[in-house]
């Protein structure tokens, strides 16, 4: 479950990301350069195929094991999972969440004719990365309490797919814009995805205080259970991505611009070690949305 989830949560933030770093930046970047925006076009409609394959897997697998807890019955037993469907909160966002997958999957056969901005590709794939915050414990929050953690869900699971799943295709763009020699392009893709990263950063700050009051609160929660010391690595792992996110941004981003040596593949490998924190603060995600979370798991 903990495996499947992490792989389901990956796959769609990658997918989501992918999609939003070619409308909002590449295409701005690349509008003029035919033949290279043509290119990177096609590799992000390959990897968000990729990403929402794994992803539509992944899901179909989560949902056949999450019956299967829920009933206690043998797994894929088409009763059980026809009861989880129609009777259950997760069963009702699991039909919402393929039909937005199948929207995706259309908007992507159609990629072609809809051009880099594909706003239904993105839109839907948004929706896909929202719809989890539905999934797990905020979905569970009851009343006016709930419809604001679920809000708060919604905005970090949006900005770490932003800034995660951005990562990857910022990587893809600087190895094709440097066969390109579009110098100029970099730094311009490089300083975009810059304030997307700020942003998503700030977001993910204000919103994880909101869920950490709902799902922590307290230090001595945050300390003493399983759930809140899983918190602290994830904060950590949080923490090292700022400070590689700093090192692009104050030294090697200015150093880009002056066509220094070595500047780019330095912010190349920064931000694939900054993906490589990113997915596995993904896994720890699927592993805290397992456990008990840590408010209920100690003295008042």
């Amino acid at each position: 479950m903990i495996a499947t989830r992490a792989i389901h949560f990956s796959a769609t933030a990658v997918t989501a990301g992918a999609l939003l770093f070619r409308a909002v930046i590449a295409e701005p970047v690349l509008g003029e350069e035919g033949v290279v925006a043509d290119v990177f076009r096609s590799q992000i409609r390959c990897v968000a195929g990729i990403g929402l394959l794994v992803a539509g897997l992944s899901g179909i697998l989560w949902l056949l094991l999450q019956a299967a807890s829920m009933s206690g019955r043998p797994f894929g037993e088409p009763g059980v999972l026809l009861t989880v469907l129609n009777e259950t909160q997760f069963g009702e966002v699991a039909e919402l969440r393929a039909a937005l997958a199948i929207v995706l999957g259309a908007a992507l056969a159609w990629d072609r004719r809809l051009g880099g901005r594909n706003w239904l590709a993105v839109v839907a794939a948004l929706g896909l990365i929202a719809s989890l915050a539905w999934t797990g414990h905020a979905g569970a929050t009851p009343g006016e309490a709930g419809t604001l953690h679920v809000a708060a869900d919604v905005l970090h699971l949006c900005a770490a797919s932003a800034w995660i799943g951005g990562l990857l295709s910022l990587i893809q763009f600087y190895a094709t814009a440097r066969r390109a020699r579009l110098m100029a392009s970099i730094v311009r893709a490089t300083r975009r995805f810059s304030i997307v990263g700020i942003a998503s950063v700030a977001i993910l700050t204000l919103t994880g205080i909101v869920n950490a009051y709902f799902l922590v609160g307290s230090l001595h929660a945050l300390m003493a259970t399983e759930y809140g010391r899983l918190l602290i690595l994830k904060l950590i792992m949080f923490a090292i991505m700022l400070v590689f996110a700093a090192i692009n941004r104050v030294w090697l981003t200015p150093r880009l611009a002056l066509s220094e040596s070595g500047a780019l593949r330095w912010l190349a490998r920064n931000s694939a070690v900054e993906l490589g924190l990113g997915l596995a603060i993904l896994a720890l995600v699927g592993l805290l949305g397992t456990l008990h979370p840590a408010i209920h798991l100690v003295e008042p």
